[in-house]
């Protein structure tokens, strides 16, 4: 039984618009300006901006992952095989599966999978408040390239 199953273009279309949503919840809590456009339309713009093919945006990859035939999250990654290197965009879990072990198998598979293609960095990020992913990676050996941070200051 497969824990990642390549996503079709159907699959897709229906995958980036939960990620939109999604991802405006995420600059929400996460960016740290004050910024007149709302989350969802900096999301849809951010997104377009990386996938500006959509489903056939270059060494973009997106999966399906899959727990007994179900599809209970999504994978993206983009691979650029010149520079042996592979950076995950996003690794979602529906939440009656998170906290199960499943991300970190699905983690070793995609590891497994780009080792296979002789891809050498596997890079990330997590917004700092994602204290569950960043133990997950800080677990698999993943280490910090760097750090942003802030600080708000009162008037």
């Amino acid at each position: 039984m497969e824990l990642l199953i390549p996503m079709n273009e159907n699959e897709y279309g229906a995958y980036v618009k939960d990620k939109i949503k999604r991802y405006a919840l995420t600059l929400e809590e996460n960016v740290f300006e004050i910024i007149d456009e709302p989350p969802f339309v900096r999301a849809e713009e951010a997104i377009k901006g990386y996938l500006p093919n959509g489903f056939n945006t270059k060494n973009h990859e997106f999966y399906n992952v899959t727990e007994n035939e179900k599809v209970i999250g999504n994978v993206w990654i983009k691979v650029v095989k010149e520079n042996r290197s592979a950076f995950l965009y996003e690794i979602y879990l529906r939440e009656e599966f998170r906290s199960k072990g499943i991300g970190k198998k699905v983690m070793t598979e995609l590891e497994s999978l780009l080792a296979v293609r002789k891809i050498a960095f596997f890079r990330l990020h997590v917004f700092g408040n994602n204290e569950h992913a960043i133990n997950l990676y800080n677990n698999l050996g993943f280490q910090v390239a760097g750090i942003n941070m802030y600080k708000e200051i009162d008037k």
